[in-house]
């Protein structure tokens, strides 16, 4: 499974969550430890939003982070208030620049990790759900791709929270229409550039990885502490650092909602 960050509040340089903590992002891509995909080297990408453009920026290549020099020097050189990043470890879909998270449509950002039990029965059926606006937009051929697609088709632009249920929703309706037994999981992270949603889902309890943590304090891997603004959120796969007691639990089957520094969570309802 993949590792991925998505963070809230003051205008940081990326790399102080991307790079700078004794267990960053980018040092997950090479050991990560709450997953068996412990080496996530199938890609790296990074997006985030400024107040230059409604659309984010995007950065994705195929290199295994570690091994990526530009996004490392771009995390350090980009301040932003809200981003999203991810390290990849294939599991649908080849590895090339259009399958690596975040994906973007218009000012809308989304990142996944987990994976649709049954993909091979379901994704026609799925497709076929995606209305043509949206479906003209995907570029690859992941399941991740495609969750977003039938959440934006779902009104995702307009009520993330039932967008996102509905889009659960359908999958499971698709799982027992034609029997597939391979569970549905996932976590995601969708923003507009004002808000973050994050949701944490699976169909048999397996769920993956998800945290948050407020006003954190991080620790370098030389001992320096990083410390954010006492309303900035980081919601992660793993924890960043050792200090794990700092970190919430995303409940399982819930809906995760920042938006002005305001914290939510709420169960899903699909």
């Amino acid at each position: 499974m993949c590792r991925w960050l998505a963070y809230c509040g003051k205008p940081i340089p990326m790399s102080g969550l991307l790079s700078d903590p004794e267990h960053s992002l980018l040092q997950q891509s090479r050991q990560a430890i709450q997953t068996q995909y412990t080496v996530n080297g199938d890609g790296v990408g990074v997006g985030w939003y400024s107040g230059d453009s409604i659309e984010p920026g995007l950065y994705r290549d195929t290199r295994a982070a570690w091994n990526d020099e530009n996004v490392e020097s771009l995390s350090r050189h980009v301040h932003s208030g809200l981003f999203l990043a991810h390290v990849r470890a294939v599991t649908r879909g080849s590895v090339g620049r259009v399958n690596t998270h975040p994906f973007r449509m218009g000012r809308w950002l989304f990142q996944h990790n987990g994976d649709v039990g049954g993909w091979d029965k379901l994704h026609k059926d799925i497709d076929q759900l995606i209305d043509p606006e949206f479906y003209c937009q995907r570029k690859g051929q992941t399941d991740s791709e495609t969750l977003f697609a039938l959440a934006m088709t779902r009104g995702l632009q307009d009520d993330p929270a039932s967008a996102i249920n509905e889009m659960i929703r359908e999958v499971e309706s698709l799982r027992s229409r034609h029997d597939v037994d391979d569970p549905f999981r996932m976590s995601i992270a969708v923003s507009d550039g004002e808000s973050l949603w994050a949701a944490r889902y699976s169909s048999n309890g397996d769920t993956p990885t998800l945290y948050w943590g407020q006003g954190l304090s991080l620790a370098s891997a030389d001992g320096e502490i990083f410390r954010l603004h006492e309303h900035s959120t980081v919601v992660v796969s793993e924890p960043l650092d050792k200090e794990q007691h700092s970190w919430e639990t995303v409940p399982d089957s819930s809906l995760l909602h920042v938006a002005d520094g305001v914290l939510s969570v709420s169960p899903l309802q699909p």
